[in-house]
Protein backbone atom coordinates (compact mmCIF):
# COMPACT_ATOMS: atom_id res chain seq x y z
CA UNK A 1 0.00 0.00 0.00
CA UNK A 2 2.71 2.43 0.40
CA UNK A 3 4.81 0.98 -2.04
CA UNK A 4 3.91 3.98 -4.52
CA UNK A 5 4.37 6.09 -2.13
CA UNK A 6 7.74 5.21 -1.01
CA UNK A 7 8.92 4.73 -4.94
CA UNK A 8 7.92 8.81 -5.25
CA UNK A 9 9.91 10.02 -2.57
CA UNK A 10 12.67 7.98 -3.25
CA UNK A 11 12.50 9.58 -6.88
CA UNK A 12 11.92 12.83 -5.45
CA UNK A 13 14.97 12.16 -3.13
CA UNK A 14 17.10 10.87 -6.26
CA UNK A 15 16.63 14.47 -8.07
CA UNK A 16 17.35 16.15 -5.06
CA UNK A 17 21.23 14.91 -4.53
CA UNK A 18 21.50 14.78 -8.45
CA UNK A 19 20.99 18.55 -8.68
CA UNK A 20 23.78 18.62 -5.97
CA UNK A 21 25.83 18.26 -9.65
CA UNK A 22 25.26 21.72 -10.76
CA UNK A 23 25.51 23.48 -7.73
CA UNK A 24 28.77 21.81 -6.87
CA UNK A 25 29.74 23.23 -10.17
CA UNK A 26 28.42 26.69 -9.42
CA UNK A 27 30.36 26.93 -6.14
CA UNK A 28 33.37 25.64 -7.63
CA UNK A 29 32.72 28.61 -10.63
CA UNK A 30 32.62 31.06 -7.63
CA UNK A 31 35.47 29.72 -5.91
CA UNK A 32 37.36 30.21 -8.72
CA UNK A 33 36.54 33.81 -10.10
CA UNK A 34 37.44 34.65 -5.80
CA UNK A 35 40.74 33.27 -6.63
CA UNK A 36 41.15 35.61 -9.99
CA UNK A 37 40.37 38.42 -7.67
CA UNK A 38 43.34 37.21 -5.51
CA UNK A 39 45.51 36.90 -8.75
CA UNK A 40 44.25 40.58 -9.61
CA UNK A 41 45.45 42.04 -6.05
CA UNK A 42 48.43 39.74 -6.63
CA UNK A 43 49.27 41.65 -10.09
CA UNK A 44 48.24 45.31 -8.67
CA UNK A 45 50.73 44.56 -5.64
CA UNK A 46 53.57 43.82 -8.13
CA UNK A 47 53.48 47.39 -9.59
CA UNK A 48 51.69 49.73 -6.62
CA UNK A 49 52.61 47.85 -3.53
CA UNK A 50 51.47 45.33 -1.40
CA UNK A 51 50.54 45.08 2.57
CA UNK A 52 52.48 47.00 4.36
CA UNK A 53 54.34 46.73 8.07
CA UNK A 54 56.32 49.57 9.33
CA UNK A 55 59.16 48.89 12.51
CA UNK A 56 59.62 52.72 13.93
CA UNK A 57 62.73 53.80 15.07
CA UNK A 58 65.47 52.57 17.06
CA UNK A 59 69.33 53.53 17.16
CA UNK A 60 71.72 50.42 16.19
CA UNK A 61 75.39 51.27 17.43
CA UNK A 62 77.76 48.87 15.53
CA UNK A 63 80.97 48.32 17.29
CA UNK A 64 83.84 45.92 17.31
CA UNK A 65 85.33 43.66 19.96
CA UNK A 66 88.85 42.67 20.38
CA UNK A 67 89.02 38.65 20.61
CA UNK A 68 92.49 37.24 22.19
CA UNK A 69 92.93 34.24 21.30
CA UNK A 70 96.54 32.07 21.85
CA UNK A 71 97.74 29.70 19.15
CA UNK A 72 100.38 27.09 20.18
CA UNK A 73 102.65 25.51 17.84
CA UNK A 74 102.70 22.38 17.19
CA UNK A 75 106.42 21.46 17.08
CA UNK A 76 107.71 24.47 19.21
CA UNK A 77 105.36 24.75 21.16
CA UNK A 78 105.72 28.10 21.08
CA UNK A 79 103.05 30.49 22.31
CA UNK A 80 101.50 33.37 19.78
CA UNK A 81 98.77 35.93 20.70
CA UNK A 82 96.30 36.75 18.32
CA UNK A 83 93.79 39.58 18.76
CA UNK A 84 90.75 39.44 15.78
CA UNK A 85 87.87 41.68 15.88
CA UNK A 86 83.94 40.61 16.13
CA UNK A 87 81.78 42.95 14.78
CA UNK A 88 78.53 43.18 17.09
CA UNK A 89 75.98 45.80 17.36
CA UNK A 90 73.51 46.91 20.36
CA UNK A 91 70.06 48.15 19.95
CA UNK A 92 68.57 51.17 21.62
CA UNK A 93 64.98 51.70 21.80
CA UNK A 94 63.20 55.03 22.51
CA UNK A 95 61.60 55.81 25.99
CA UNK A 96 58.51 56.98 23.65
CA UNK A 97 57.59 56.48 20.49
CA UNK A 98 54.42 57.95 18.74
CA UNK A 99 52.61 57.57 15.25
CA UNK A 100 50.23 58.95 13.75
CA UNK A 101 48.81 57.51 9.93
CA UNK A 102 46.59 59.23 8.45
CA UNK A 103 45.58 57.11 5.42
CA UNK A 104 43.56 58.16 2.06
CA UNK A 105 42.14 55.36 0.32
CA UNK A 106 41.35 54.91 -3.60
CA UNK A 107 40.44 51.83 -6.38
CA UNK A 108 43.02 50.81 -9.20
CA UNK A 109 40.97 48.41 -11.47
CA UNK A 110 42.17 45.12 -13.03
CA UNK A 111 40.04 43.65 -15.67
CA UNK A 112 36.50 43.95 -14.20
CA UNK A 113 38.18 44.00 -10.43
CA UNK A 114 38.39 46.67 -8.38
CA UNK A 115 41.52 46.43 -6.13
CA UNK A 116 41.16 48.75 -2.91
CA UNK A 117 44.54 50.81 -2.31
CA UNK A 118 45.94 53.62 -0.02
CA UNK A 119 48.50 55.84 0.59
CA UNK A 120 49.26 57.41 4.59
CA UNK A 121 50.85 59.41 5.81
CA UNK A 122 53.55 58.60 8.95
CA UNK A 123 54.40 61.54 11.33
CA UNK A 124 56.43 59.61 13.92
CA UNK A 125 58.35 61.10 16.96
CA UNK A 126 60.36 59.75 19.84
CA UNK A 127 62.13 60.78 22.31
CA UNK A 128 65.55 58.63 24.22
CA UNK A 129 66.64 59.54 27.96
CA UNK A 130 70.09 60.80 27.74
CA UNK A 131 70.84 58.24 30.83
CA UNK A 132 69.83 55.80 28.70
CA UNK A 133 72.22 56.47 25.53
CA UNK A 134 75.06 56.76 27.73
CA UNK A 135 74.58 53.63 29.83
CA UNK A 136 74.42 52.28 26.48
CA UNK A 137 77.56 53.78 25.80
CA UNK A 138 79.66 52.52 29.02
CA UNK A 139 78.08 48.88 28.36
CA UNK A 140 79.13 48.60 24.90
CA UNK A 141 83.00 50.36 25.99
CA UNK A 142 83.26 47.96 28.89
CA UNK A 143 82.26 44.58 26.26
CA UNK A 144 85.01 46.52 23.36
CA UNK A 145 88.32 46.09 24.73
CA UNK A 146 89.49 48.91 23.41
CA UNK A 147 87.89 47.34 19.78
CA UNK A 148 86.31 50.60 17.65
CA UNK A 149 82.88 52.72 17.92
CA UNK A 150 81.23 52.75 14.75
CA UNK A 151 78.84 55.48 14.25
CA UNK A 152 75.11 54.60 15.38
CA UNK A 153 72.52 55.52 13.38
CA UNK A 154 68.53 55.32 13.29
CA UNK A 155 66.80 52.88 11.31
CA UNK A 156 63.67 51.54 10.28
CA UNK A 157 62.40 48.61 8.24
CA UNK A 158 59.04 49.01 5.48
CA UNK A 159 58.01 45.28 3.96
CA UNK A 160 57.93 47.15 0.58
CA UNK A 161 60.00 50.29 -0.16
CA UNK A 162 58.68 50.68 -3.39
CA UNK A 163 55.72 52.13 -1.71
CA UNK A 164 57.93 54.90 -0.01
CA UNK A 165 56.50 58.21 -2.27
CA UNK A 166 59.58 60.68 -1.05
CA UNK A 167 62.53 60.37 0.53
CA UNK A 168 61.75 61.48 4.55
CA UNK A 169 63.85 63.51 6.60
CA UNK A 170 64.68 62.98 9.89
CA UNK A 171 64.67 66.03 12.51
CA UNK A 172 67.28 64.72 14.99
CA UNK A 173 66.78 67.50 18.10
CA UNK A 174 67.38 70.50 15.54
CA UNK A 175 69.62 68.77 12.97
CA UNK A 176 68.09 67.51 9.88
CA UNK A 177 69.38 64.36 8.28
CA UNK A 178 68.41 62.97 5.25
CA UNK A 179 67.47 59.10 5.15
CA UNK A 180 69.28 56.67 2.93
CA UNK A 181 68.05 53.65 1.57
CA UNK A 182 68.28 50.19 3.34
CA UNK A 183 67.45 49.61 6.68
CA UNK A 184 71.28 48.09 7.23
CA UNK A 185 69.69 45.30 9.57
CA UNK A 186 71.28 41.94 8.36
CA UNK A 187 67.91 40.29 8.90
CA UNK A 188 65.43 42.87 7.09
CA UNK A 189 67.51 45.36 4.67
CA UNK A 190 64.36 46.48 3.85
CA UNK A 191 63.66 50.28 4.71
CA UNK A 192 65.45 52.90 5.59
CA UNK A 193 68.82 54.27 7.77
CA UNK A 194 70.32 57.51 8.78
CA UNK A 195 73.39 58.27 10.52
CA UNK A 196 73.74 59.95 13.69
CA UNK A 197 75.60 63.28 14.10
CA UNK A 198 78.45 62.37 16.71
CA UNK A 199 78.01 61.03 19.80
CA UNK A 200 77.38 62.71 23.21
CA UNK A 201 80.45 61.98 25.22
CA UNK A 202 80.55 59.26 27.81
CA UNK A 203 79.56 60.87 30.63
CA UNK A 204 81.80 59.94 34.12
CA UNK A 205 79.60 59.64 36.62
CA UNK A 206 79.37 55.42 37.75
CA UNK A 207 75.79 53.77 36.35
CA UNK A 208 74.79 53.97 40.00
CA UNK A 209 74.09 57.04 39.67
CA UNK A 210 73.14 56.72 35.74
CA UNK A 211 70.41 54.29 36.79
CA UNK A 212 69.20 57.23 39.03
CA UNK A 213 68.49 59.25 36.24
CA UNK A 214 69.54 63.18 35.55
CA UNK A 215 68.03 66.59 34.63
CA UNK A 216 69.62 66.46 31.16
CA UNK A 217 66.86 67.39 28.15
CA UNK A 218 65.88 63.37 26.40
CA UNK A 219 67.32 63.42 22.64
CA UNK A 220 64.08 64.09 20.65
CA UNK A 221 63.50 62.99 16.82
CA UNK A 222 61.20 63.39 14.57
CA UNK A 223 60.07 61.70 10.93
CA UNK A 224 57.35 61.98 7.94
CA UNK A 225 57.05 59.10 6.04
CA UNK A 226 54.42 59.18 2.88
CA UNK A 227 54.00 55.40 1.87
CA UNK A 228 51.95 53.36 -0.38
CA UNK A 229 50.39 49.88 0.23
CA UNK A 230 47.28 47.92 -0.43
CA UNK A 231 44.54 46.31 1.95
CA UNK A 232 46.11 46.22 5.17
CA UNK A 233 48.94 48.64 7.03
CA UNK A 234 50.40 47.09 9.87
CA UNK A 235 52.98 48.83 12.67
CA UNK A 236 55.84 47.66 14.72
CA UNK A 237 56.81 50.36 17.12
CA UNK A 238 60.00 49.53 19.48
CA UNK A 239 59.40 51.65 22.27
CA UNK A 240 59.14 51.46 25.91
CA UNK A 241 56.02 53.82 25.55
CA UNK A 242 54.05 53.31 22.27
CA UNK A 243 50.90 55.53 20.67
CA UNK A 244 49.74 54.76 17.92
CA UNK A 245 46.72 56.65 16.29
CA UNK A 246 45.32 55.71 12.63
CA UNK A 247 42.99 57.19 10.99
CA UNK A 248 41.03 56.98 7.61
CA UNK A 249 37.77 57.30 4.85
CA UNK A 250 37.30 53.69 4.78
CA UNK A 251 34.52 52.30 6.77
CA UNK A 252 34.83 48.52 7.21
CA UNK A 253 38.93 48.48 9.34
CA UNK A 254 39.78 45.02 10.40
CA UNK A 255 41.93 45.82 13.53
CA UNK A 256 44.58 42.71 12.93
CA UNK A 257 47.79 41.39 15.06
CA UNK A 258 48.60 40.98 18.24
CA UNK A 259 46.81 44.47 19.90
CA UNK A 260 43.93 45.41 19.33
CA UNK A 261 42.67 49.63 19.76
CA UNK A 262 42.16 50.77 23.05
CA UNK A 263 39.64 53.15 21.45
CA UNK A 264 38.24 53.34 18.17
CA UNK A 265 35.23 55.14 16.24
CA UNK A 266 33.65 53.51 13.61
CA UNK A 267 30.62 55.16 11.15
CA UNK A 268 30.36 55.09 7.25
CA UNK A 269 32.48 58.31 6.73
CA UNK A 270 35.49 56.13 8.14
CA UNK A 271 37.51 55.02 11.11
CA UNK A 272 39.49 56.54 13.75
CA UNK A 273 41.70 53.86 15.76
CA UNK A 274 44.44 54.91 19.10
CA UNK A 275 46.62 52.15 20.70
CA UNK A 276 48.31 52.35 23.31
CA UNK A 277 51.04 49.79 24.26
CA UNK A 278 53.54 49.54 27.21
CA UNK A 279 57.08 47.02 27.31
CA UNK A 280 55.18 45.09 29.80
CA UNK A 281 52.75 44.00 27.37
CA UNK A 282 54.97 43.80 24.30
CA UNK A 283 57.81 42.44 25.95
CA UNK A 284 60.02 44.55 24.01
CA UNK A 285 63.07 44.51 26.06
CA UNK A 286 63.11 40.59 25.05
CA UNK A 287 62.90 40.84 21.32
CA UNK A 288 65.36 43.45 21.28
CA UNK A 289 67.88 41.43 23.02
CA UNK A 290 67.24 38.10 20.57
CA UNK A 291 67.63 40.53 17.67
CA UNK A 292 70.94 41.52 18.74
CA UNK A 293 71.81 38.15 18.64
CA UNK A 294 70.47 37.45 15.34
CA UNK A 295 66.86 36.08 16.04
CA UNK A 296 64.65 38.91 14.97
CA UNK A 297 61.67 36.87 13.54
CA UNK A 298 59.84 37.58 17.39
CA UNK A 299 60.76 41.28 16.96
CA UNK A 300 59.34 41.44 13.24
CA UNK A 301 56.02 39.09 13.55
CA UNK A 302 54.83 41.27 16.56
CA UNK A 303 53.07 43.55 14.39
CA UNK A 304 49.61 45.01 14.36
CA UNK A 305 47.45 47.17 12.73
CA UNK A 306 44.56 47.47 10.06
CA UNK A 307 43.27 45.92 7.16
CA UNK A 308 40.51 47.60 4.80
CA UNK A 309 37.97 44.85 3.94
CA UNK A 310 34.55 44.48 2.35
CA UNK A 311 32.20 44.23 4.60
CA UNK A 312 30.60 40.76 2.66
CA UNK A 313 31.91 40.49 -0.73
CA UNK A 314 30.27 39.64 -3.60
CA UNK A 315 32.28 36.13 -3.73
CA UNK A 316 31.47 35.33 0.00
CA UNK A 317 27.74 36.97 -0.36
CA UNK A 318 26.93 34.39 -3.37
CA UNK A 319 29.25 31.46 -1.70
CA UNK A 320 26.81 32.19 1.41
CA UNK A 321 23.58 32.26 -0.89
CA UNK A 322 24.91 28.70 -2.55
CA UNK A 323 24.85 27.13 1.04
CA UNK A 324 21.06 27.72 1.49
CA UNK A 325 20.49 26.62 -2.07
CA UNK A 326 19.56 23.01 -1.42
CA UNK A 327 16.68 24.80 1.40
CA UNK A 328 15.28 26.14 -1.28
CA UNK A 329 15.08 23.62 -3.73
CA UNK A 330 14.08 21.17 -0.69
CA UNK A 331 11.38 23.77 0.22
CA UNK A 332 9.99 23.50 -3.50
CA UNK A 333 10.27 19.82 -3.94
CA UNK A 334 8.15 20.04 -0.53
CA UNK A 335 5.13 22.84 -1.93
CA UNK A 336 5.50 20.54 -5.56
CA UNK A 337 4.55 17.21 -3.16
CA UNK A 338 2.13 18.69 -1.08
CA UNK A 339 0.46 20.53 -4.11
CA UNK A 340 0.20 16.85 -5.64
CA UNK A 341 -1.19 15.56 -2.86
CA UNK A 342 -3.81 18.27 -2.08
CA UNK A 343 -4.75 18.94 -5.63
CA UNK A 344 -4.44 15.42 -6.70
CA UNK A 345 -2.41 16.87 -9.33
CA UNK A 346 0.18 14.57 -11.20
CA UNK A 347 4.06 15.90 -11.28
CA UNK A 348 6.85 14.37 -13.02
CA UNK A 349 9.95 13.85 -11.26
CA UNK A 350 11.26 15.09 -14.77
CA UNK A 351 9.04 18.20 -13.70
CA UNK A 352 10.75 18.04 -10.52
CA UNK A 353 14.13 18.37 -12.17
CA UNK A 354 13.40 21.28 -14.06
CA UNK A 355 12.07 23.51 -11.03
CA UNK A 356 15.25 21.86 -9.63
CA UNK A 357 17.69 23.33 -12.70
CA UNK A 358 15.98 26.96 -13.10
CA UNK A 359 16.54 27.15 -9.21
CA UNK A 360 19.92 26.67 -9.61
CA UNK A 361 21.22 28.75 -12.58
CA UNK A 362 19.51 31.77 -9.83
CA UNK A 363 23.41 31.44 -8.88
CA UNK A 364 25.50 31.32 -11.51
CA UNK A 365 23.64 34.50 -12.81
CA UNK A 366 23.93 35.87 -9.66
CA UNK A 367 27.68 35.48 -9.56
CA UNK A 368 27.99 36.85 -13.36
CA UNK A 369 25.95 39.82 -12.94
CA UNK A 370 27.62 40.97 -9.97
CA UNK A 371 30.53 41.25 -10.90
CA UNK A 372 29.39 44.00 -13.51
CA UNK A 373 27.04 45.53 -11.40
CA UNK A 374 25.81 46.48 -7.97
CA UNK A 375 25.29 43.33 -5.88
CA UNK A 376 21.64 44.24 -4.84
CA UNK A 377 21.05 44.97 -8.37
CA UNK A 378 22.55 41.96 -9.47
CA UNK A 379 20.53 40.00 -6.98
CA UNK A 380 17.30 41.48 -7.81
CA UNK A 381 17.48 40.90 -11.57
CA UNK A 382 18.68 37.34 -10.72
CA UNK A 383 15.84 36.69 -8.32
CA UNK A 384 13.01 37.92 -10.39
CA UNK A 385 14.66 36.46 -13.70
CA UNK A 386 13.99 33.07 -11.96
CA UNK A 387 10.49 33.42 -10.45
CA UNK A 388 9.46 34.89 -13.38
CA UNK A 389 10.25 31.60 -15.32
CA UNK A 390 8.92 29.57 -12.87
CA UNK A 391 5.92 31.96 -12.79
CA UNK A 392 5.08 30.89 -16.61
CA UNK A 393 6.11 27.29 -16.39
CA UNK A 394 4.02 26.59 -12.96
CA UNK A 395 0.76 27.72 -14.42
CA UNK A 396 0.80 25.26 -16.62
CA UNK A 397 2.11 22.07 -13.99
CA UNK A 398 -0.03 23.29 -11.24
CA UNK A 399 -2.71 23.56 -13.39
CA UNK A 400 -3.94 27.52 -12.96
CA UNK A 401 -1.94 30.42 -12.39
CA UNK A 402 -3.33 31.10 -9.21
CA UNK A 403 -1.00 28.48 -7.70
CA UNK A 404 2.03 29.01 -10.08
CA UNK A 405 1.41 32.65 -8.35
CA UNK A 406 1.54 31.63 -4.70
CA UNK A 407 4.54 29.23 -5.50
CA UNK A 408 6.41 32.57 -6.95
CA UNK A 409 5.58 34.67 -3.93
CA UNK A 410 6.83 32.03 -1.65
CA UNK A 411 9.86 31.98 -3.99
CA UNK A 412 10.36 35.41 -3.83
CA UNK A 413 10.02 35.89 0.31
CA UNK A 414 12.81 33.36 0.30
CA UNK A 415 14.69 35.23 -1.75
CA UNK A 416 14.11 37.92 -0.01
CA UNK A 417 15.16 36.62 3.51
CA UNK A 418 18.20 35.14 1.89
CA UNK A 419 19.41 38.81 0.83
CA UNK A 420 18.88 39.47 4.40
CA UNK A 421 21.23 36.66 6.01
CA UNK A 422 23.61 36.63 3.52
CA UNK A 423 23.64 40.18 3.63
CA UNK A 424 24.75 40.48 7.78
CA UNK A 425 28.20 40.16 8.99
CA UNK A 426 27.93 38.88 12.44
CA UNK A 427 23.97 36.92 12.35
CA UNK A 428 24.25 35.42 9.17
CA UNK A 429 24.11 31.86 11.26
CA UNK A 430 21.44 32.72 13.45
CA UNK A 431 19.63 34.08 11.35
CA UNK A 432 20.00 30.97 8.76
CA UNK A 433 19.52 28.90 11.75
CA UNK A 434 15.84 30.76 12.12
CA UNK A 435 14.99 30.67 8.84
CA UNK A 436 15.35 27.18 8.69
CA UNK A 437 13.29 26.79 11.84
CA UNK A 438 10.18 29.01 10.44
CA UNK A 439 10.20 26.71 7.08
CA UNK A 440 10.29 23.42 9.12
CA UNK A 441 7.65 24.96 11.63
CA UNK A 442 5.19 26.01 8.34
CA UNK A 443 5.82 22.74 6.16
CA UNK A 444 4.79 20.44 8.97
CA UNK A 445 1.75 22.94 10.24
CA UNK A 446 0.58 22.80 6.78
CA UNK A 447 0.81 18.76 6.97
CA UNK A 448 -0.80 18.67 9.81
CA UNK A 449 -4.48 16.96 8.07
CA UNK A 450 -2.43 15.32 5.88
CA UNK A 451 -3.19 11.08 6.08
CA UNK A 452 -0.35 10.00 4.78
CA UNK A 453 -1.86 6.43 4.79
CA UNK A 454 -4.60 7.22 2.86
CA UNK A 455 -2.34 9.44 -0.16
CA UNK A 456 -0.26 5.61 -0.46
CA UNK A 457 -3.32 4.03 -1.28
CA UNK A 458 -4.69 6.70 -3.70
CA UNK A 459 -1.23 6.75 -5.52
CA UNK A 460 -1.81 2.69 -5.18
CA UNK A 461 -5.05 3.19 -6.77
CA UNK A 462 -3.61 5.53 -9.01
CA UNK A 463 -0.91 2.72 -10.54
CA UNK A 464 -3.34 0.02 -10.42
CA UNK A 465 -5.79 1.73 -12.64
CA UNK A 466 -3.03 2.63 -14.57
CA UNK A 467 -2.13 -0.73 -15.38
CA UNK A 468 -5.53 -2.14 -16.11
CA UNK A 469 -6.24 0.68 -18.60
CA UNK A 470 -2.71 -0.62 -20.48
CA UNK A 471 -4.18 -4.22 -20.21
CA UNK A 472 -7.51 -3.39 -21.99
CA UNK A 473 -7.43 -4.73 -25.68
Amino acid sequence: MQKNLSIKLAIIGFVTLLLLIPLGMIADKISERSQFLTRAKQDVSQSWTGQQTVMTAMVVFPYEVNRETTLVDKVSQKKTLHISKLAKRRFLIPDNIKINAQITNDIRHKGIYKIPVYTTRLDISGQINTDSWQAMLKEIKNEAHGGRLGRPYITTTVSDPRGINSIPTLMWQDKKIPFQPGSKLLENNKGLHAYLPEMPPISDKPAADISTGSLSEPIKFTFQLELRGMEAISFIPVGQAAKVQASSTWPHPQFIGEFLPASRNISQDGYRANWKITSFASNISDKITQCENRVCQPLFTSDFGIKHIEAVDIYLQSERSVKYSMLFIGLSFISFFIFEVIMKLPIHPIQYTLVGFAIAIFYLLLISLSEHIAFLLAYLVASLACTGLLLSYLRYVLAGFKQAFAFAALLLLLYTALYIIISAEDLALVMGALLTFVCLAIVMFTTRNIDWYQVGEQLNSKHNAALAAKEEP
